[in-house]
């Protein structure tokens, strides 16, 4: 046929196989991974961290699929899945994903929530609050900062959920010999506390830190722990530089930051009643 048909010769040379094993489909379609970008280039997004170069797409994999039947290559479904990056590499399905593409497919998540309706007035309160504190200075003002943080476990619970790390061979550990914890809701409850001080006329969080721990199984964490930790802050020579005027006297205005649980949040009459009573003690002028 070669010899018969010489302008058809180029053809039918492509067909003539080499290997006995079956080729891949970028042999015959060439164009194929860069189609696949040129599809999703106009309907993707970048990644969220931003530490790759990886497209991730809004289309779904049939709608690539259907596209790529349209514009003439013969691939199915689950070949074009593998022209992919995989959503974990180090399994065993995700090392089937040898020639692919900068796409990835997005999973849908449940992480959306419905804006409060007071969102904004609660950020433009914070605002106010801040240039309430620039407007009076550094000399009338105390500003702090206070939240509870993730809860540490203890014992057995905190020994199961430990990271693996690399050792030393040289040393050895040995561990004091008394009964750890079992109970799993035996859990630390550090409470921290912050100091906000002025730089360039502005509001900073470079101020000195106060963590306060409390024992999860024995102790909650309450409007009454807050106030007694805010009197302890008061009295700490690293605060007062902050809180406290040259002549020893508290500023009279505190501004407090928190996030509104129940144990922080004013409009709890538990929370009410402890800032009033550290309103009165500490013989304040406002008291936000």
């Amino acid at each position: 046929i070669v010899d018969k048909h010489p302008d058809v010769a180029d053809t039918l040379k492509r067909f003539k196989r080499i290997d006995p094993f079956r080729p891949k489909l970028e042999f015959d379609q060439p164009a194929l991974l860069q189609t696949i970008i040129d599809i999703m280039l106009s309907t993707a997004a970048a990644d969220d961290r931003r530490q790759t170069e990886s497209l991730r797409s809004i289309k779904t994999l049939d709608d690539l699929s259907e596209e790529l039947e349209n514009r003439g290559f013969s691939i199915s479904r689950s070949a074009t899945y593998l022209r992919l990056i995989p959503r974990r590499s180090n399994t065993s399905e995700g090392k089937r994903h040898v020639s692919t593409v900068p796409v990835k497919l997005v999973r849908a998540q449940n992480t959306g929530r419905c804006p409060h309706e007071d969102s904004h007035f609660a950020a433009a309160t914070v605002e106010y609050l801040k240039d309430l504190a620039i407007l009076f200075g550094s000399k009338s003002v105390f500003v702090m900062s206070q939240d509870d943080k993730a809860r540490v476990l203890l014992g057995i619970p905190a020994a199961k959920q430990q990271a693996p790390i690399l050792m030393h061979l040289e040393y050895y550990i040995k561990l004091p010999d008394h009964d750890f914890v079992v109970a799993e809701k035996h859990k630390l409850i550090p409470s921290v506390y912050g100091a906000l001080i002025f730089k360039s006329k502005q509001l900073s969080y470079s101020g000195s830190t106060y963590i306060g721990i409390r024992s999860g199984k024995h102790d909650h964490s309450t409007a009454f722990t807050h106030l007694a930790d805010s009197y302890k802050c008061l009295s700490l020579t690293e605060f007062k530089c902050y809180s406290h005027t040259d002549d020893n006297k508290l500023k009279p205005i505190l501004i407090v930051f928190t996030d509104g649980g129940p144990d922080e949040n004013p409009r709890f009459p538990k929370a009410r009643q402890c800032y009033s009573d550290f309103f009165l003690r500490t013989n304040l002028d406002a008291l936000f």
